[in-house]
C-alpha cells in the first residue's frame, strides 16, 4: 500500500497489524483489545480501494494479518467476538439491532477484504456466521426502524442485514450517509 498525500497508508496497516499484535499478546481487556483492533482495521478499510487492499503491499499486510489472527490470544478473542455478535444480533430488538449490524459487517468486512474466515476462525465460529445471519433476519421485524443516518455510507450492498427492517415493511431501503464513527458496542 503506498501512501498518497493526506492518506498514511502505510501508519494505517502498522495501527491495525500493532492493535491485533497487542490483542495476541495481552491477557487483559480482550474486549477494547479486540474493539480497537477492528477500529483500526475499519480506519484502514475506509482508507484504502480493493485494488490497494490487493496490492503487492496490500497481500503482504494480509498475511501478517492472517499470522497475527492466528496467534496468541486472538483465536479466543476472535471466538467471543463471534459469541457477541450472535448474542448482539438475538437482542437487536431490544438492545439495539444497529450494534448488531455493526458487529456483523466488522466481521464481514474482516473475511472479504482481509483474511478469508476459513484461515482464522475456528470450525464452531463459522458454524456461528449463519446462526448471527438468522438472528438478524429474525428480529428485524421488530427491531426499531433503520432510518438514513444510520446506514453509513460504506456499508456494501451485500450487507443486506443493515436494510432487512425496511424490506420487512415494505420499504425501499433508506440512502447511505457516513454516520461517524465505529462504536458497535456502544452505538
Amino acid at each position: 500500500m503506498s501512501a498518497d498525500p493526506g492518506r498514511d497508508l502505510p501508519g494505517l496497516a502498522r495501527r491495525a497489524a500493532d492493535a491485533f499484535a497487542e490483542s495476541a499478546a495481552r491477557r487483559r481487556d480482550r474486549d477494547s483489545l479486540v474493539d480497537t483492533a477492528f477500529a483500526a482495521l475499519f480506519d484502514l478499510y475506509r482508507a484504502t480501494s480493493r485494488s490497494e487492499r490487493e496490492s503487492p503491499a496490500g497481500r503482504r499486510f494480509n498475511a501478517t494479518l492472517a499470522g497475527l489472527l492466528v496467534s496468541g490470544n486472538n483465536p479466543d478473542r476472535l471466538s467471543l467476538y463471534v459469541v457477541r455478535s450472535q448474542t448482539a444480533a438475538e437482542n437487536g430488538r431490544h438492545e439495539g439491532y444497529r450494534p448488531a449490524c455493526w458487529r456483523r459487517s466488522m466481521l464481514q468486512l474482516l473475511g472479504d477484504e482481509f483474511v478469508p474466515w476459513q484461515e482464522f476462525l475456528r470450525p464452531v465460529d463459522l458454524d456461528a456466521i449463519p446462526r448471527i445471519d438468522e438472528a438478524l433476519a429474525g428480529v428485524a421485524g421488530s427491531a426499531s426502524p433503520v432510518s438514513e443516518e444510520e446506514v453509513p455510507d460504506w456499508v456494501p450492498e451485500t450487507h443486506w442485514w443493515w436494510w432487512e427492517p425496511a424490506r420487512l415493511r415494505g420499504e425501499e431501503a433508506p440512502d447511505r450517509v457516513d454516520s461517524g464513527t465505529l462504536d458497535a458496542v456502544r452505538d
